[in-house]
């Protein structure tokens, strides 16, 4: 019994499973869609219930002309035929000559033979009968003679028990099908609702794991068992990405402690150099190499940006904070730093990335900016958007689709120190914020780098 009871709910999918429900919904919307197409035959066969008669009847008339010879007596008809007698039958012929004489049948009347006279040969039409019989007249022109024919038949109903009936059954069929389509609507509706509420429970779930949270997992609870293996796969992938952040995050972390100390070490031993000029070439490649480092370490701590370490930031503090520590480089230069536009621009991020962003955009700019020239950070609190302007000797266009990659250096970078990795930085910065970083030529001369954050993450 078991065994019976295995084969028959095999088609259906396990208990609990999206194919049980899948296709429990989709036999239902059959049935219904059996029901609508039961419906509208029925409502085609009332529909076509005239056309089907003066079909019939124009092939028996068509019949029985190609069967007339004028030359016969009767055209070769017996009159006596049961067809040809009375009126009261299935199916009557009136056979007439080219004087509209009735030959053989017994549908005669002045009405009639009007109506026949003026039919054209070869073209059946209705002929008007009275009670409730309905004729079909048609001419041809037989041994240089013209001959017409009317079949007629007793129809059931009168036409306007017809049309009633036909219009009685097509308001049914209209409530039926109203009826199926809200049946399917129906079906549809609860089926995606029941089958993407536990999918949207793990939507929301996968939305909540970042970098600050790696150890959080997919529920299982309430899926189908199609979709469970896949949300354990997933949850796997997870656990070895969490492995691998993990150890990416004690790296990082192994490679500031231990890359510092050596470089301070390094440092203090170089003020022991006797040569001033190589002491002074050997410092400066040395602060190169601090800032290689640092940037490397923002670059990591950017990309592993979530916006759960996210806060209220004010971008006009922070661009005068970079002003600040930037003024006596920019003065030593001989350029000038201002702060234009918005007296506050919050949004929603991380304001130490935040502000290593906004300072790589300022060196960047500074490092490019002519002597006596002034780089001006603008904020527009209407689209929430800081821009760097510089006057500069500008971006080509062809150099601007590769400008924020790592280790990328313009034509013009040449002249300049940098390891290629700031604009890389701000790229990566905006990204984990959803801003987005542009560059575009500024007016009378110098480049603009916009970095524009949504709307919504604005006050």
């Amino acid at each position: 019994m078991k065994s019976w009871l295995t084969v028959l709910r095999a088609p259906f999918g396990a208990a609990a499973s999206l194919h049980r429900k899948l296709t429990v919904n989709i036999v239902l919307a059959l049935l219904a869609a059996v029901m609508l197409a039961a419906a509208v035959m029925i409502y085609e066969f009332f529909e076509h219930l005239e056309e089907n008669l003066d079909d019939a009847l124009r092939r028996e008339a068509k019949e029985v002309l190609i069967q007339a010879e004028p030359d016969l007596p009767f055209f070769g008809f017996a009159p006596n035929a049961l067809r040809f007698k009375g009126a009261s039958g299935a199916y009557r012929y009136t056979v007439f000559d080219h004087q509209m004489a009735a030959i053989v049948g017994s549908e005669n009347s002045p009405t009639i033979r009007t109506a026949l006279s003026a039919l054209p040969l070869g073209s059946a039409q209705h002929i008007p009968l009275p009670g409730e019989r309905r004729g079909m007249g048609l001419c041809g022109e037989i041994a240089e003679q013209r001959v017409c024919v009317l079949a007629s038949a007793y129809a059931p109903l009168t036409d306007t028990t017809i049309l009633g009936d036909m219009w009685h059954e097509l308001e049914e069929q209209v409530h039926w099908f109203l009826f199926g389509s809200l049946l399917v609507l129906a079906s549809a509706l609860v089926t995606a609702r029941l089958t993407l509420r536990p999918l949207s429970q793990v939507l929301k779930e996968a939305r909540d794991i970042g970098p600050d949270t790696p150890e959080r997992r997919l529920s299982t609870e309430g899926l189908p068992s199609e979709i469970t293996p896949l949300v354990d796969a997933v949850n796997r992938a997870f656990s070895r990405l969490e492995k691998g952040y993990k150890a990416q995050r004690a790296f990082s972390a192994n490679v500031a402690h231990e890359v510092r100390t050596p470089l301070a070490v390094l440092r203090s031993r170089l003020d022991l150099a006797e040569d001033p000029k190589l002491r002074a070439q050997l410092k400066r490649d040395l602060r190169r190499l601090e800032e290689i480092f640092e940037q490397l370490i923002d670059l990591a701590r950017a990309d592993a940006l979530a916006p759960a370490a996210f806060e209220q930031t004010d971008l006009r503090k922070l661009a005068l904070q970079v002003c600040c520590n930037r003024g006596p480089e920019a003065i030593k230069a001989g350029k000038s730093l201002a702060v234009t536009g918005a007296d506050t621009l919050p949004v929603k991020g991380h304001p130490g990335l935040l502000e290593i962003a906004i300072d790589n955009l300022v060196r960047n700019a500074l490092a490019y900016a002519p002597v006596g020239s002034e780089v001006e950070l603008h904020l527009n609190d209407m689209v929430a958007t800081l821009e760097v302007k510089d006057r500069g000797p500008g971006v080509p266009q062809e150099e601007r689709a590769t400008l924020f990659e790592r280790f990328k250096r313009g034509k013009g970078s040449a002249k300049t120190e940098g390891s290629g990795l700031g604009l890389a930085i701000v790229k990566s910065v905006a990204e984990a914020h959803g801003a987005q970083i542009r560059v575009s030529d500024r007016p009378g001369g110098g480049s603009v780098f916009s970095l524009q954050f949504p709307v919504l993450a604005s006050a």
